[in-house]
C-alpha cells in the first residue's frame, strides 16, 4: 500500500522499542575502533546486540544515526547518497581524531557507505578492516526491477511512501519487536539504495584492508548470494565470508547474533595481531 505525503505525516509512525539513538563507548584502550553504519529506515537498533558486546569487550565504539533516520520517513524522502557519504566522512574523521586505527562496519545500506570509505582509504595504515552485514551491493528482483526502469529512464518518483509488511526482516520475533525503524519506505530514498548499490559494485577492487563479509542465509530484504559476489570482487586478499543458516536480513539481533559477536571479535582480534 503506498501513501502521499500528506497521509504519510498525519500517520507514520517509528515501530519498535529499541534504542534508536547514536551509540557511543570509549571502549577500554582496546584497539582498533569500530565505526559501525545501520540500514535503510533503520536505527543503531539494528546493531545493538553487537555494538554492546563490542563495548562490554572494551572496544571503542561510534554508531551514529543516519540523515533522514530516527524522526519521520518524510525525512529520508529526498536525502541523498552523496549526503550520507559527506555525514560518514565527518564521523569517521571524529573517529579518527580519538583512534590511530579504525574498522569500518556497515549492515545493509549502512554497508555501502562503509565500503565507500574504505575505498576511498585505499591501503591507508590506520583503516584496519572492513566488516559487511548483510550487504545491500544487490537487491532482489522484487525491488530491483522497478526501481531500476526509474533509474533507466530518469523519470523523478513521486512523493510517496510503501508500508511495510513487517517491521524488521527476522525471523526471531522477539528481538525483532526492538528494532526501532520507520513503518513505511519513502520510494525516492530506496531509489538512492539501488543507485548506491551499483556505484559501490564498481568501487570493490578498490577495498584493500581486511574483510570479514556477513549475511543470513534467510534474507529477504538483500539476497545471500550479495556475500559471495562481494567477496570474489573486493580488492582485498584477506576476505573472509560466512552465511548464518538460522538467520534473516538484520543477523547483528537475529537467531545467530551470539555466532555473529563471535565471529566479529575474533576478526577484530586477529586484524590487530596482524598489525602489530
Amino acid at each position: 500500500m503506498f501513501h502521499g505525503r500528506a497521509q504519510t505525516t498525519r500517520t507514520q509512525a517509528l515501530l519498535g522499542s529499541g534504542d534508536g539513538a547514536t551509540f557511543e563507548s570509549d571502549g577500554g584502550g582496546h584497539h582498533p575502533a569500530v565505526l559501525a553504519f545501520h540500514g535503510y529506515t533503520g536505527t543503531p537498533s539494528e546493531l545493538r546486540p553487537l555494538i554492546d558486546r563490542l563495548a562490554h569487550e572494551g572496544y571503542a565504539v561510534r554508531a551514529p544515526l543516519l540523515p533522514g533516520h530516527g524522526t519521520a520517513s518524510t525525512d529520508l524522502q529526498n536525502v541523498r547518497f552523496d549526503e550520507v557519504v559527506e555525514f560518514g566522512r565527518r564521523e569517521l574523521e571524529r573517529v579518527r581524531q580519538r583512534h590511530a586505527r579504525v574498522i569500518l562496519a556497515g549492515f545493509s545500506y549502512g554497508s555501502l557507505l562503509a565500503l565507500h570509505l574504505a575505498a576511498d582509504a585505499g591501503h591507508a595504515s590506520w583503516l584496519q578492516g572492513l566488516v559487511l552485514l548483510g550487504n545491500a551491493l544487490k537487491l532482489p528482483f522484487y525491488s530491483r526491477g522497478p526501481l531500476a526502469i526509474a533509474a533507466r529512464t530518469g523519470r523523478g518518483l513521486p512523493d510517496a511512501y510503501m508500508m511495510k509488511i513487517r517491521a524488521a526482516d527476522m525471523r526471531d520475533r522477539v528481538e525483532a519487536r526492538r528494532i526501532t525503524t520507520y513503518d513505511r519506505q519513502p520510494l525516492r530514498a530506496a531509489l538512492e539504495v539501488y543507485r548506491a548499490g551499483k556505484r559501490e559494485r564498481a568501487r570493490l577492487p578498490d577495498v584493500h584492508c581486511p574483510t570479514l563479509v556477513l549475511h543470513g542465509a534467510h534474507d529477504l530484504v538483500c539476497p545471500p548470494s550479495n556475500a559471495a559476489f562481494a567477496a570474489a570482487r573486493l580488492g582485498a586478499t584477506d576476505v573472509t565470508t560466512k552465511v548464518y543458516a538460522r538467520s534473516a536480513h538484520i543477523i547483528a539481533a537475529d537467531v545467530d547474533r551470539l555466532d555473529v559477536q563471535a565471529d566479529v571479535l575474533a576478526f577484530l582480534a586477529r586484524v590487530a595481531r596482524i598489525s602489530r
